[in-house]
C-alpha cells in the first residue's frame, strides 16, 4: 500500500498514509483552492499517473521544478521512490534515506506495482486497472454515465474488456479466444494454399464429382487386384477395354467427321456454281415476248447479283470454319488411331498392365486430393464456428456474472447510504457495447454519485488495490447520505482516498471518522504548499471545483 508522500514543498514535508480509508480534510467553511484535489492527484501520480504536471500546470509555475518522494509496503517490506517534475518519465528507486539507487522507465514501475499488488491479468496495464478509478478533477474520467471510460473517446469494447480483467475473468474468454483465432487462421492458411494452387481448389460440385471418381477407380484397382494372376498370363483384357473405349471415341469422331464433310462439299459447290441467266439474253425474250419490260429485268438482275454477292463471302467464311474444324477431327483420329496401335502391340509386353495401374492410381490420388482438400477445410469451417459459439457463450456467461455483481453491488451500497426506497444505477454489458443508467434524480452532483457507487462495487468484489474520490462527487448529495458512505468507505480494509471538508455536517460519528482517518487537514491559512498563490478576490470557477 502507500505509506506516504514527501515534498519539501509541502508545508507539512510529508503525508502520512493508512490501510483503509484516507481523508484529505477540508475546513468546516469549505474553503477552496487549499490543495485538496491536488492532494488527490498526487496519490495517482504516486500511483504511476501523468496528469498532474499535464492539469496542475500552475504548480512548476509558482514552485519551480521539484521532486516527489513516495514509498510503498508490501509484505512488510518498504519500497521508496523518486519522480521529478521535469523527467515525469523517469522514476528512481531509492534508499532508505531517499538516495537514488537507479532509474527506470515509467511502464517498469507500474509493472512493478502491478506485480506487488497481485493483480497482474492478461492484457492489462497497472494503470488500466487502478488509474480508472481514481477519479480527481482534472482527469479525463469523469463522465457521469460512462465509469468504464477512462477518456470519453475510448471504445466501449475495450471498456468492457478492461473491466473483465479487473475482475479476473479474462482468462477463461481469453482462452477460447485464443481457439477461435487458431481457427481463423488455419482456415485462412487452407484457403490461402488453394488461392496459390497447393492444393487442390475443391467447389461442394467437385466434391461430389470426385467421390464418385474415386468409388469408379477403387473398383478398377480392386478387379485388377482380384484378377492379377489371369492378367499376369493374358493382359489383353486390360487392353481391350482400353482399346474399346477409344474405339468409342473414333466411332463419335468418325461420326462427326462425316457430318462436317459433307456440309463443306455442299458449300464448295454452290461457292462454285454459275448463274444461267445473263443480261444478254434479254433480246431474245423479247423476240417472244415483244411487251416485255427489258428495263425492269435488268434491274432485278442487279439486285439477285448483289445478294449472290453477299452470299459468296458467307460461304467463304463457312467453308473455312469448317475446314478448320475438319482438321481438329482429323487429328483426334490419328491420335487415337496411335493410341490403339501402341495398345495392341503390348498386349505381350507386362509394362502395360504397370502403365495401367500408374494411370489409375495416380487419378485416384489426384480425385482423394481433391476430395480430402475439401473435407478439411470445411473441417476448419465447422471448428471456427464452434469455437465462436463456445466464445461468444462463455462471454455472455461472464459478462452477465459481471454484470450482476456490479448492479447488486451497487444495490447494497444505495440501500445502506440512501435508503431502500432508492433506485440504484443499473450496468448493461454486451460484447462491444455497455449502458450506465443512473436513478431518476438527474441533477450532476447525483450523476456523479453513480460513480463513486460503481467504483465502490468493483472495489468491494474485485482484487483493485486503491479508489480515490475527489470532494466534486459527494455534492448535491444528502448530509446523510454521504455520512453513510463514509461508514461503508471505512469498512473496507483496502486503500481508498478521498478529499471533503465541513466534516460535521454529516453527522457525530462520520464527523469522528473523518477525523479519525485524515492523512492532512487543510484550511484557508494551512494550505499544502509552502506557498499560496491564491488571488486576493473570489476564486474563479476552476478553483472552485479544483479544491
Amino acid at each position: 500500500m502507500l505509506r506516504e508522500i514527501r515534498c519539501e514543498k509541502f508545508r507539512t514535508r510529508v503525508v502520512s498514509f493508512h490501510a483503509g480509508l484516507n481523508v484529505v480534510l477540508g475546513d468546516e467553511n469549505a474553503t477552496n483552492s487549499i490543495g485538496k484535489s491536488t492532494l488527490l492527484m498526487l496519490v495517482d501520480f504516486a500511483f504511476g499517473g501523468s496528469t498532474l504536471l499535464d492539469f496542475n500546470t500552475d504548480i512548476v509555475a509558482e514552485l519551480g521544478h521539484h521532486h516527489y518522494d513516495f514509498a510503498f509496503e508490501f509484505d512488510s517490506v518498504w519500497h521508496r521512490f523518486k519522480r521529478e517534475t521535469m523527467t515525469p518519465e523517469v522514476v528512481y528507486v531509492c534508499d532508505a534515506e531517499y538516495k537514488v539507487l537507479e532509474a527506470i522507465g515509467l511502464n517498469q514501475f507500474n509493472a512493478f506495482l502491478q506485480s506487488a499488488y497481485g493483480i497482474e491479468q492478461p492484457g492489462q496495464t497497472f494503470r488500466a486497472a487502478v488509474g480508472l478509478h481514481l477519479r480527481v478533477w482534472g482527469k479525463s474520467n469523469l463522465i457521469p454515465d460512462e465509469p468504464l471510460h477512462t477518456f470519453p473517446k475510448q471504445a466501449d469494447k475495450d471498456c468492457i474488456d478492461n473491466l473483465v480483467k479487473t475482475f479476473g475473468k479474462f482468462e477463461a474468454i481469453r482462452s477460447r479466444d485464443d481457439e477461435a483465432r487458431k481457427a481463423d487462421t488455419e482456415l485462412k492458411v487452407i484457403r490461402a494454399a488453394a488461392s496459390r494452387q497447393l492444393i487442390p481448389k475443391v467447389t461442394k460440385t467437385g466434391y461430389a464429382q470426385a467421390k464418385v471418381e474415386i468409388a469408379d477407380l477403387e473398383r478398377d484397382l480392386e478387379d485388377v487386384r482380384q484378377n492379377l494372376a489371369s492378367y499376369a498370363t493374358n493382359l489383353s483384357a486390360v487392353i481391350n477395354k482400353d482399346v474399346l473405349e477409344l474405339k468409342e471415341r473414333k466411332d463419335d469422331l468418325l461420326q462427326r467427321r462425316m457430318t462436317v464433310a459433307g456440309r463443306l462439299q455442299r458449300v464448295e459447290r454452290n461457292i462454285g456454281g454459275k448463274r444461267a441467266l445473263h443480261g444478254g439474253n434479254f433480246q431474245d425474250l423479247q423476240r417472244f415476248f415483244p411487251e416485255i419490260n427489258v428495263d425492269r429485268l435488268a434491274e432485278v438482275e442487279a439486285f439477285h447479283d448483289g445478294v449472290a454477292r453477299i452470299l459468296k463471302e458467307q460461304l467463304k467464311e463457312s467453308k473455312d470454319q469448317l475446314g478448320a474444324e475438319l482438321k481438329v477431327i482429323d487429328l483426334s483420329i490419328s491420335g487415337i488411331d496411335a493410341a490403339m496401335a501402341a495398345a495392341l502391340g503390348s498386349i505381350e509386353q507386362p509394362e502395360a498392365l504397370v502403365d495401367h495401374v500408374y494411370k489409375v492410381a495416380l487419378s485416384l490420388q489426384t480425385a482423394r486430393a481433391s476430395r480430402d482438400g475439401y473435407e478439411l477445410e470445411q473441417a476448419s469451417v465447422d471448428t471456427l464456428r464452434k469455437a465462436k459459439e463456445a466464445l461468444a457463450e462463455v462471454k455472455q456467461r461472464v459478462l452477465a456474472e459481471i454484470e450482476t455483481s456490479v448492479n447488486d453491488g451497487m444495490r447494497e451500497i444505495v440501500s445502506e447510504a440512501v435508503g431502500k426506497h432508492r433506485k440504484s444505477p443499473r450496468l448493461s454489458l454486451s460484447d462491444t457495447r455497455y449502458t450506465f443508467e443512473v436513478f431518476e434524480d438527474t441533477g450532476t452532483g447525483t450523476a456523479y454519485f453513480g460513480l463513486v457507487l460503481f467504483d465502490m462495487a468493483v472495489f468491494s468484489a474485485t482484487s483493485l488495490p486503491a479508489i480515490a474520490h475527489d470532494s466534486l462527487l459527494f455534492k448535491n448529495i444528502s448530509n446523510d447520505s454521504v455520512g453513510q458512505l463514509i461508514g461503508l468507505y471505512a469498512k473496507i480494509q483496502k486503500q481508498s482516498f478521498i478529499a471533503l471538508d465541513e466534516s460535521k455536517k454529516y453527522g457525530p460519528s462520520a464527523a469522528r471518522t473523518l477525523k479519525e482517518q485524515s492523512v492532512i487537514q487543510l484550511a484557508d491559512d494551512a494550505v499544502l504548499y509552502i506557498k499560496d498563490w491564491r488571488p486576493n478576490r473570489p476564486s474563479s470557477p476552476k478553483a472552485d471545483q479544483a479544491s
